[in-house]
């Protein structure tokens, strides 16, 4: 398989991955700062810092705009200049689809295409300034319907193992973010036991109360976890399962351990004498999660874990493009997506 083709098979899905990811944010935390009563510093900074966008959005609209709303939307919504904003992605996501056009179905190419014109035409503009929550959820099941299209309409081959570890590796990321939105949250907001997935002696405030029902709608994930539990979201209990729930397709554990088999996967194919480093690194955070999962400590720091999981989840990443997409033997640049920085 041409180094050029993996490369963008996984940048594709990762790309369509983010944009999901992004808007579903946007849409929940917009609802919670509706509903409930935060500080100024708690409503939308959080958002931004979890997002990696601080330094960028402040250098080109300055520090104040990261507490307000209509601007951090805009810009984490349309802004051309942020690689991780919903246009963005959905711009990349066609671009790489674009050149792999051989690699895809028509359907997959239909659907994405649709997806950009809606985007770039101007329906989708008129949409976000006359329904901001429709606007999200389209974009959410545009997204979906894209992936469940790639997955009923190509072979399960190379290619769709690179395209779904794309997405997993993208979806382990953004869940471990969405998740730290709950911590720099009540972090700022003052709350008792804000330091970790923990919540105070006494119960949760009501703050913590509707931030974990929102941790739970920008993942999907209410009635799964109503399912499996048959809890009253609080903090510990909702963290535990977007952590280590490995059922749910949203969970970091499931994420990586599904991230850990699609490796398998393609070293079977490609030759076990490929992809060395990025399986050695992660299978070490796939052992790591779940030694964690297990032992409490997302109980006792969890911002320090959520941020291991990023950092290690992105060098994964560049492992992959060194030992995949950049091989010695070929000097020449890679596709269009190597431009693109890769998320913070």
């Amino acid at each position: 398989m041409i180094s050029r083709v993996a490369e963008s098979c996984f940048w594709l899905h990762r790309y369509v991955e983010r944009a999901d990811n992004v808007a579903r944010l946007l849409r929940v935390n917009r609802s919670f700062v509706l509903d409930v009563r935060l500080p100024e510093g708690a409503r939308w900074r959080p958002v931004v810092v979890v997002s990696g966008e601080e330094e960028r959005l402040s250098s080109l609209l300055g520090d104040d705009a990261l507490d307000e709303g209509e601007q951090v939307q805009e810009y984490l919504t349309w802004n051309e200049n942020n690689p991780s904003s919903v246009y963005s992605s959905v711009k990349w996501a066609r671009e790489n689809a674009r050149t792999i056009r051989e690699t895809i179905s028509i359907e997959m190419w239909e659907n994405l295409n649709i997806f950009w014109h809606w985007m770039s035409g101007g329906k989708g503009r008129r949409l976000y300034k006359s329904d901001r929550d429709a606007f999200y959820l389209r974009v959410r099941d545009a997204a979906a319907l894209f992936l469940g299209v790639s997955r009923q309409t190509v072979l399960h081959d190379e290619p769709f193992a690179f395209m779904q570890l794309g997405v997993m590796l993208e979806r382990a990321g953004q869940t471990a973010r969405i998740v730290d939105v709950k911590h720099y949250a009540l972090a700022q907001n003052g709350a008792s036991g804000a330091s970790g997935a923990e919540s105070s002696q006494v119960g949760e405030t009501a703050v913590e109360s509707a931030q974990a029902m929102a941790l739970l709608r920008s993942c999907s994930a209410i009635e799964p976890f109503f399912k499996k539990t048959a809890r009253t979201p609080a903090g510990r209990p909702v963290v535990a399962f977007l952590y280590s729930e490995p059922l749910f397709p949203r969970s970091i554990v499931h994420c990586l351990g599904q991230a850990s088999s699609l490796m398998s996967e393609i070293r079977a194919e490609a030759g076990q004498e490929t992809g060395v480093t990025s399986m050695a690194l992660l299978h070490k955070l796939v052992d790591s999660v779940k030694h964690n999962a297990n032992s409490g400590a997302i109980e006792t720091n969890l911002h320090s874990e959520l941020t291991r999981v990023i950092d290690a989840t992105s060098e994964v990443c560049a492992a992959i493009h060194s030992d995949y997409f950049d091989p010695s033997f070929d000097s020449s640049p890679g596709p269009m997506t190597s431009q693109i920085q890769e998320q913070a």
